[in-house]
């Protein structure tokens, strides 16, 4: 053999060795570091697998850099620590992947990046369970958990600056009075704070998510979009569904967000002035707001957008009125004390001064404080118009 294979062999072996060194297969507490002090230090860049449930009896994981923990399945592997009361299972202040294991304990996880940038967790298949408190995640760029339970706990609390924080297909099951994920005022959300395709299981005396409503997070940051909430507890706290923090969409058990202006006026009996003919003027008269409003605030026949985005919007009125005999009224929208005149329609009042019915509509953009109106115009004289009934609808169209 040469000299050059030679070198080549133990070159692979070598590289082999280091793939076997940082690949860990955890079947009992004698695969891991030893503790010193209850605390068990994971080597930096090593994978652990745990095969099986791993109690550590007291002690608790303290993670490295690029420590990945691992689990055949979170049906049959997890790790527990009997006696470990008031300080966290796993401590890390890096990255770290988990996947498809279980954890119990009474605190479970305390992460916190802060002062090493860009870290992140990713997590597939991981159950908590059984646990008096999920514990703290902080300062992380994103976390992202997939196919996860949190059973029997309480606690998954988020605290200072995070990127993005994303669950999908997960199920919280609260523990008796506490609740599941907190948002406290001191967080930082950068980016979002996204649920999709999950649900909460919340019972009376229990809460699914608290986000406090001084939290920072971007407009439309908070999105729940296709969860389901069951079990009569108080499902959402907080920051409610009308807020322009809030994105919610097709869930069940609590309300989406919409931006919706409902208003009308009913028998009423105050005349719009009409100081001259072929002039429009705002109609009069006391209106009503409708309790499905959303992201807009109603006065007399006016809606406000207090929504944040720029939308377009569908804008429809329905109304009666009266205006002496056989004379010619036109109908508008306006925006922002300016009638559109895409929207005009006219209607004929009846020769014996019977009430006439008109519709008219639009499609307009709005931003933050625009504000729609109604207005009608006498075209045949100088005689006041009584608008008896009105209905106004503004949707946005996406």
């Amino acid at each position: 053999m040469s000299v050059q294979q030679l070198f080549s062999d133990w070159a692979a072996i070598g590289s082999q060795l280091t793939r076997v060194v940082d690949y860990v297969i955890v079947d009992s507490t004698a695969k891991l570091p030893q503790s010193v002090s209850g605390v068990i230090t994971l080597e930096d860049n090593t994978t652990y697998f745990f095969t099986t449930t791993i109690d550590l009896l007291g002690s608790r994981l303290v993670c490295g850099q690029n420590t990945t923990i691992l689990g055949g399945s979170s049906e049959n592997c997890r790790i527990k620590s009997t006696g470990l009361t008031g300080t966290a299972l796993i401590t890390s202040a890096w990255s770290l992947p988990i996947r498809s294991i279980a954890f119990e304990a009474d605190i479970v996880f305390n992460l916190n990046a802060n002062g090493n940038a860009n870290q992140a967790l990713d997590w597939f298949g991981v159950n908590v369970i059984d646990s008096n408190t999920v514990g703290t995640i902080a300062n992380y760029t994103n976390f992202i958990a997939s196919d996860c339970g949190f059973l029997n706990t309480q606690g998954l609390t988020f605290d200072g600056s995070v990127g993005t924080i994303g669950f999908a297909q997960t199920i919280f099951d609260c523990k008796a009075g506490g609740t599941s994920i907190i948002i406290p005022s001191t967080a930082t959300i950068t980016r979002r704070f996204r649920i999709i395709y999950s649900a909460f299981v919340i019972l009376s005396g229990e809460t699914g998510i608290n986000v406090s409503s001084s939290a920072t997070i971007p407009v439309e940051g908070y999105i729940l979009d296709t969860v389901n909430f069951s079990g009569g507890g108080t499902y959402t706290t907080g920051v409610a569904y009308t807020d322009n923090k809030a994105l919610f969409s097709n869930n069940r058990g609590i309300n989406n967000s919409a931006e919706i202006a409902y208003y009308t006026m009913n028998n009423n009996a105050t005349a719009t002035t009409v100081a001259s003919s072929g002039v429009a003027y705002k109609v009069a008269g006391t209106t009503t707001s409708q309790s499905v409003t959303q992201k807009f605030t109603n006065t007399n026949n006016r809606a406000t957008y207090t929504g944040a985005i720029t939308r377009a919007f569908s804008v429809s009125a329905v109304l009666s009125c009266t205006s002496g005999n056989n004379n010619q009224i036109g109908l508008y929208i306006a925006k922002n004390g300016a009638i559109l005149t895409e929207s005009e329609v006219y209607i004929t009042t009846g020769g014996s001064g019977r009430a006439e019915g008109g519709k008219i509509q639009a499609i307009l953009q709005l931003v933050t404080n625009d504000y729609i109106e109604i207005f009608v115009e006498n075209s045949t004289t100088a005689t006041n118009i009584t608008v008896t009934e009105l209905s106004v609808i503004v949707e946005a169209l996406s």
